[in-house]
């Protein structure tokens, strides 16, 4: 199944027009009629507003039917990456679509980081390597190799790597409709 027949089928089975879908993504209503028919392409923070719209992991899109199997291994050869390839952090999907968790491995060179998102739930960072500085609401943390960091999700976050050398760190949400930082 297509990308653009995938989220057609989501709209359908979630009993929404194109409208309500526009209207809740901030995508045009002839974009997503195009989209849906494989007439165009889809840019990652477009598809990206369309899985936050639908409370979805940006995974669910790419991923096969539901699989029937109790457990799920994901290869790192299968992971979804969800940054472009030439991006200062690259972004990796560790879960699958399905999972009530979000679980991603990201990597950044040294100057690099990025702002986060708000929304319900909790977010835990775990450092696998580097060092990094964490800014949450007012206050700042200095995370090393092996530190984990927990917090509530709905406050203002951003991170940068202060070190020598690519920091590489693993993050775990719950799934309450985050929203984007305005």
């Amino acid at each position: 199944m297509s990308l653009g027949q995938k989220i057609g089928r989501l709209r359908q089975e979630r009993g929404l027009t194109l409208q309500e879908v526009s209207d809740g993504s901030g995508l045009t209503p002839s974009f997503l009629s195009r989209l849906e028919r494989d007439k165009v392409n889809i840019s990652v923070a477009n598809l990206r507003k369309l899985a936050l719209f639908f409370s979805v992991q940006m995974t669910y899109f790419f991923e096969g039917e539901d699989n029937q199997q109790v457990g799920q291994v994901m290869r790192p050869i299968e992971r979804v990456k969800l940054s472009l390839d030439d991006a200062p952090v690259q972004v990796y999907s560790l879960l699958p679509a399905n999972s009530e968790l979000e679980a991603r491995l990201i990597e950044a060179d040294p100057g690099n980081g990025q702002q986060g998102f708000s929304g319900g739930g909790s977010q835990m960072i775990f450092l696998l390597n580097g060092e990094i500085e964490y800014h949450l609401g007012d206050e700042e943390y200095l995370l090393e190799k092996g530190d984990t960091l927990f917090y509530r999700a709905d406050v203002a976050h951003s991170w940068t790597n202060v070190g020598d050398g690519t920091v590489t760190l693993l993050t775990v949400s719950t799934l309450n409709n985050a929203r984007p930082e305005r």
